[in-house]
C-alpha cells in the first residue's frame, strides 16, 4: 500500500497548517450559509455542496496533522456519527433541517477537534496559558449566567456540570476552553442560519428547557472527546503492528515512537 504509506510518513506541513487557521472561521460560516434556510428558500438545494466541502476540507487537514492527531481525527468521524445518531435521532435534542444527519457533520466534528488541538499550540496560546485559563474561566461562567437568567437555558446547567468534570480530569488544559469556544461558534453560526434546531424542552420535560443553542452544548462535544482519545490510545498500542501491515520498514517505524 505504498500510498497509504507515503501518507503515514508524510510530516505535516506548516503551509497548509498556517492557511487552515486563517481561513477556518470564514469557510465555516460559508458552508452553513449555504445550508440554510434562506438558501433553500430560494429553491436552491446547497448541502451536497457542503458535504463535498467538508470532506475536501477534512482530507486537506489531515496533512497538517502528526500521525498520532491524524489517527484522532480519522477515528473522529464514524465515533462522532453514533453520538450525533443518540442525540440527535433518539434523544431529540435537536434536529437538522432536512431531518437526517447531514454527511458533512461528522466530518464536521472531527475538522473542529483538530482545529482545537492546532489553535491550542499556537504560540500566542501556549506561552499564555497560565493567564488565559482565569478568563476563559469568567468567559464561560458569564455566558452560562446570562443563558440561565435571560434564556431560561437549564439545560446548560447540566452541560456545565459535565463540561467542568472534563476540566478536572484534564488539568484545565486550555485546548478544552478554545474547542469550547470553537464549539459555541458553529452552534451559533449553524442555529442562527437554520442548519439545525435545539428542541426548547428536552425529553418533553417541562421543567428542563434549552435556548436555540444550548450555551453549553459543547460539553458533549468535549465528552467525545475523552472517547476518542481512549480509543486512539488503544490504537496506538497496536501501532507497530499496524504500521508493518502497511509496508513500514523498522526505520519508518520509530518515527512514530
Amino acid at each position: 500500500m505504498p500510498l497509504l504509506t507515503a501518507f503515514l510518513t508524510s510530516q505535516p506541513s506548516p503551509i497548509i497548517k498556517r492557511i487552515l487557521l486563517i481561513s477556518f472561521p470564514l469557510l465555516m460560516m460559508l458552508a452553513l450559509a449555504m445550508d440554510s434556510t434562506a438558501i433553500a428558500a430560494q429553491g436552491i438545494e446547497a448541502q451536497a455542496w457542503v458535504n463535498a466541502m467538508a470532506i475536501a476540507y477534512f482530507v486537506l487537514l489531515l496533512f497538517a496533522l502528526d500521525f498520532n492527531r491524524r489517527l484522532m481525527a480519522l477515528i473522529f468521524v464514524p465515533f462522532s456519527l453514533g453520538g450525533e445518531y443518540v442525540f440527535s435521532d433518539v434523544l431529540r435534542l435537536y434536529s437538522y433541517r432536512l431531518g437526517e444527519i447531514p454527511i458533512y457533520v461528522p466530518f464536521g466534528h472531527a475538522i473542529l477537534f483538530s482545529m482545537g488541538v492546532l489553535y491550542s499550540e499556537l504560540s500566542c496560546v501556549r506561552n499564555y496559558q497560565a493567564q488565559l485559563r482565569p478568563v476563559f474561566s469568567c468567559t464561560y461562567v458569564a455566558l452560562l449566567f446570562a443563558a440561565v437568567v435571560f434564556f431560561h437555558d437549564t439545560l446548560s446547567l447540566i452541560f456545565a456540570g459535565a463540561f467542568i468534570w472534563v476540566l478536572q480530569r484534564k488539568g484545565y488544559q486550555t485546548l478544552y476552553f478554545i474547542m469550547g469556544f470553537l464549539v459555541l461558534y458553529v452552534e451559533l453560526v449553524g442555529t442562527a442560519c437554520g442548519s439545525w434546531v435545539w428542541h426548547p424542552h428536552p425529553f418533553n420535560w417541562p421543567w428542563l428547557e434549552a435556548a436555540n443553542p444550548p450555551v453549553a452544548a459543547f460539553a458533549c462535544y468535549v465528552l467525545a472527546d475523552l472517547g476518542v482519545m481512549k480509543i486512539a490510545r488503544h490504537l496506538k498500542a497496536q501501532k507497530s503492528r499496524l504500521l508493518v501491515s502497511v509496508g513500514m520498514n523498522d526505520n519508518m517505524i520509530k518515527r512514530f515512537n
